[in-house]
This record gives structure tokens, C-alpha cells and sequence, in this order.
């Protein structure tokens, strides 16, 4: 019997990746683009499989940082850590769509209104999700208290973001920049 498992790569020790692997395998994902619906099981099943990710989170006061957990050709998903302060920046996905769970901590989400000016907040304690299309452009932060852990699907895989600023004339696209920004 062979396995219909796509190839994956991975950052995480072997073992928990074949895990991680098989149990994506059991989800019966598609070998294209994810729907929002599909990357919202992803993001949940990996938020409710703390064994899968526990362990592995660095809290790091004065660096941003993620780890890979699984990467498809389909998709990709992220376990990331927030410190006080530490924040995304202002980007979009370049095409990919994503669902993203916070499983401790608060996180601030802005999001840039279709009119490129205003920008809506939310907030995101754990237990939330939050998504984001093709199109969007948002900024994430750590918000207050102990820090902040966020599991996030993203389909297709990230491979570069727009950075935008924050300006007087609404949020405007600033630089292409590699979605591999952590400072390690």
C-alpha cells in the first residue's frame, strides 16, 4: 500500500513531524489551495494538539520568532511566539490566505479597510481565530500580560511579504521583503 501523504518539510525534530505529517494525512487535505474552511481545521487541529508544538515555543523578549511545523507544496503552518511589544509589522501574504488560533496570550490585529485609510482593530484573546485573504493587509502584536502563542495556516506557503507603513496618507505598501524576517 503507498501512502497518498504529500511531501513535507519541516523544522521540528523528526519524530514530531512524522506526526505532525500523519495526522494532516488523516485530514484528507487537497493537493491545492486550501479553502478558509481547511485552513481553519488545520489551525485548530493543531491548537487543540498542544504535544505537537509545546516544547518547541521559544519566548524571546528581544526577537520575534516562529518555528515551521509542516510545509506542503499546499500549504504551511507556524507556531509563533509574541514577547511584549513584539508585533508582525504592517504586511500582506502576497496571495496566500491563512487562519490563525491564539492558543495564549493577547494579540492586537489591525486590518487595512478596502478604502487603503482606516483600520479596524480587533483583539484576540486565547481561544480566538482570526483570518485574512489574498488581498489583506494587517499588522499583529503582542498586547499585554504573560506572552503570546498563535498557531498559523497559511495556503499557499508563504515565500514573500509586502511591508507596509503606517502613514498620513493610509497604509502604503513599502518594500518586498522575505517572510523569513525573524531575527535568530
Amino acid at each position: 500500500m503507498t501512502s497518498t501523504r504529500p511531501a513535507t518539510t519541516s523544522e521540528v525534530p523528526s519524530r514530531r513531524a512524522d506526526d505532525i505529517g500523519q495526522r494532516f494525512g488523516r485530514l484528507g487535505l487537497p493537493a491545492g489551495r486550501l479553502s478558509q474552511q481547511e485552513l481553519e481545521q488545520v489551525a485548530c487541529q493543531v491548537a487543540a494538539s498542544p504535544e505537537l508544538w509545546q516544547g518547541l515555543v521559544v519566548d524571546s523578549p528581544g526577537k520575534r520568532w516562529w518555528l515551521v511545523l509542516c510545509r506542503t507544496a499546499a500549504y504551511e503552518v507556524r507556531v509563533l511566539s509574541w514577547e511584549f511589544d513584539q508585533s508582525s509589522g504592517w504586511h500582506d501574504h502576497r496571495g496566500s490566505s491563512g487562519r490563525y488560533v491564539v492558543t495564549e496570550g493577547i494579540l492586537r490585529e489591525q486590518s487595512r479597510g478596502d478604502d487603503g485609510l482606516s483600520v479596524t482593530k480587533s483583539r484576540h484573546l486565547a481561544g480566538d481565530h482570526g483570518s485574512f485573504g489574498p488581498g489583506s493587509v494587517e499588522h499583529l502584536m503582542h498586547e499585554e500580560g504573560e506572552p503570546a502563542v498563535s498557531i498559523h495556516a497559511y495556503s499557499p506557503p508563504l515565500s514573500n511579504l509586502t511591508l507596509y507603513d503606517l502613514t498620513s496618507f493610509g497604509v502604503v505598501a513599502g518594500r518586498l521583503g522575505p517572510d523569513d524576517q525573524r531575527q535568530l
